[in-house]
């Protein structure tokens, strides 16, 4: 189509990006709307009957969209089934990105379908398979060589999960790590306009707020509750890969064990899911909109509750994903880590009674954890919480439980969810050797340099005024332009509520600051800053460690992607993306 157009490479490959990401922002919004009107229109009007009718309808809704779903998937999409994430990593990396578009009308229509009959799926799944079809159709149009299409399939995926999630920093990252496989410099830079362009598409259409509102209130308000969330992580490790294996077993013994034609066994699975529905009805679903309630402490569900719940989620999924119905197991995982953490919440109270840490922190910390023991992508089950919630006091918790259910997920199972679809499908990915960008990134160009200080002579209510309508969680503290300390926000608030506000910043500083050095790499200083469980790090010279040259932040190591194909855009071969404008 564009082949008559002449453009350079660069305005060329832009004008790509751009169209893919309205396109797939456009289409997610749209396929958010068809799940909607799906889910009003059966499920849930099943569930504002009476009587028997009610019994009824909701044991049939699941049997019959389970039943249709299986027949389009038989006779008219077979690629329709399951997740549609794991179909898109074999595109990317075997099949030169070819997704045919007939797959992206099938899996909108089936998933809406399966999900609004009750399938107890997620919509991210196939929102990230839709937008890679679309994508792959796109760069069919213009005309781009087929070595350079499969590189519009991360574009298009990072599109869909900025729109689906309203997150667009993790969908970078959600992109870079799940399907490219590592921090691609080359592909970056596309990723990034895209995924900015859905997000923003997305807002328009939506709003801007949040996915999960109310959940911005918790914070970390004493360094000994991370304790509690470590046993959080513990618990999210090894319930991620229970869930896990509940559904590739489940997957297997329909596909292999049960001997009846595949476009019925979805009706089985919709059986089942029909019966935990007259049981405990929140399982049902993707559950956002009570996961919601769950984040703002507005459910009355004790101890019991909570396990009756996360477990009926945990066997809904299951057979819902393993009986071969359309939908994906993001949303699943977060609802069973919200479950969890509030669960774990339970416990702390009834060991602690006197325990101030919000059951709804915990539900939130809960999501993350369970998240990255299921799916393996670390830096964006950390940076996707972050983003859906807009609470950036609760990162500490966070990032420690994240870390330790991460460990021990890969400890116990080394595969995540996707790899074992795969690995039951006998699909071995090629993995090219990879560039670790991390360790190619100096944290000199990363560091944020006009750093906010507060000398060591003024009290804590002093500082308090200073730092108050600020947005940043640590400063370092100096003594005639020297560093010799640091102090948090949540620090002078601590010592304020204490009767400590007339108190000099040189007598309750940190006086032994954790640092970096500039010519240190991302990947030391990630590390660094996991093992000390903080969130910012100080960038000093290495000849005299008082003399601060910048701080580093979460959110700078967001932006480094973005920074290092801004660097890199205008490098490399002739078919690689690089768009230009970028500053």
């Amino acid at each position: 189509m564009f082949q008559r157009v002449r453009l350079p490479a660069n305005q060329k490959y832009l004008l790509l990006t751009v169209t893919i990401a309205v396109a797939c922002g456009l289409m997610a919004v749209s396929y958010h709307k068809l799940i909607k009107i799906s889910s009003a229109n059966l499920i849930e009007r099943a569930f504002q009957l009476e009587g028997t009718s009610r019994v009824v309808w909701i044991m049939l809704i699941p049997i019959l969209g389970g039943l249709a779903a299986g027949l389009l998937i038989h006779f008219y999409a077979p690629e329709a089934k399951g997740s549609g994430i794991p179909q898109v990593k074999i595109a990317f990396s075997m099949n030169y990105g070819k997704i045919p578009l007939k797959s992206a009308v099938g899996k909108a229509v089936i998933s809406a379908l399966s999900v609004g009959s009750g399938a107890s799926l997620g919509r991210e799944g196939p929102t990230v398979q839709i937008c890679a079809a679309i994508s792959h159709a796109i760069s069919r149009l213009f005309s781009i060589p087929r070595r350079n299409q499969m590189n519009q399939i991360p574009v298009g995926t990072a599109a869909a999960i900025a729109a689906a999630f309203n997150t667009p920093i993790a969908a970078v990252t959600f992109a870079l790590e799940e399907v490219v496989g590592d921090l691609n410099q080359k592909l970056a830079a596309s990723i990034v306009i895209a995924a900015v362009i859905s997000s923003t598409i997305e807002r328009w259409l939506l709003g801007k707020n949040p996915l999960f509102q109310g959940a911005n209130v918790y914070a970390l308000n004493r360094p000994s509750e991370l304790l509690a969330y470590a046993v959080l992580g513990i618990a999210a490790g090894l319930v991620g890969v229970l869930f896990s294996k509940m559904i590739l077993w489940l997957r297997m013994a329909f596909r292999d064990r049960l001997n009846i034609p595949g476009w019925a066994k979805p009706a089985i699975g919709g059986a089942v899911v029909g019966v935990i529905g007259l049981w405990q009805p929140h399982a049902l679903g993707i559950g956002y909109d009570y996961l919601g309630t769950v984040l703002q402490q507005n459910d009355q569900l004790v101890l019991k509750s909570v396990l009756a719940l996360m477990a009926a989620k945990m066997l809904a999924s299951a057979f819902s994903y393993g009986s071969g119905m359309s939908g994906g197991v993001l949303g699943p995982s977060m609802f069973v880590g919200a479950m969890l953490g509030s669960a774990i919440w339970h416990l702390l109270v009834l060991v602690q009674p006197g325990s101030t840490i919000a059951r709804g922190a915990f539900a939130l910390v809960g999501m993350g954890a369970l998240f990255v023991a299921t799916i393996r992508v670390p830096i964006t089950s950390i940076l996707l919480i972050f983003e859906m919630t807009y609470n950036y006091e609760i990162i500490l918790p966070l990032m420690i439980a994240n870390a330790i259910s991460y460990a021990v997920a890969s400890r116990i199972s080394p595969l995540s969810i996707y790899e074992g679809f795969m690995f039951q499908d006998g699909i071995t990915l090629p993995h090219a050797p990879a560039e670790d960008t991390m360790a190619r990134i100096t944290a000199a160009s990363v560091m944020t340099r006009d750093v906010v200080t507060l000398p060591d002579d003024i009290t804590v209510r002093e500082a308090l005024n200073i730092v108050g309508g600020l947005d940043f969680h640590g400063y370092p503290v100096l003594r005639d332009s020297q560093m010799v300390g640091l102090i948090t926000t949540g620090d002078l608030r601590r010592l304020e509520a204490a009767g400590k506000e007339n108190d000099l910043l040189e007598s309750v500083m940190i006086s032994k600051v954790v640092h970096s050095h500039p010519e240190q790499t991302l990947d030391k200083v990630i590390l660094k800053m996991a093992q000390r469980e903080i969130s910012q790090l100080p960038v000093v010279s290495r000849s005299d460690d008082s003399e601060l040259l910048g701080i580093i932040t979460l959110r700078d190591i967001a932006r480094a992607q973005a920074k290092l194909a801004a660097l890199q855009y205008n490098l490399g071969p002739d078919d690689t993306i690089r768009p230009a404008g970028l500053p």
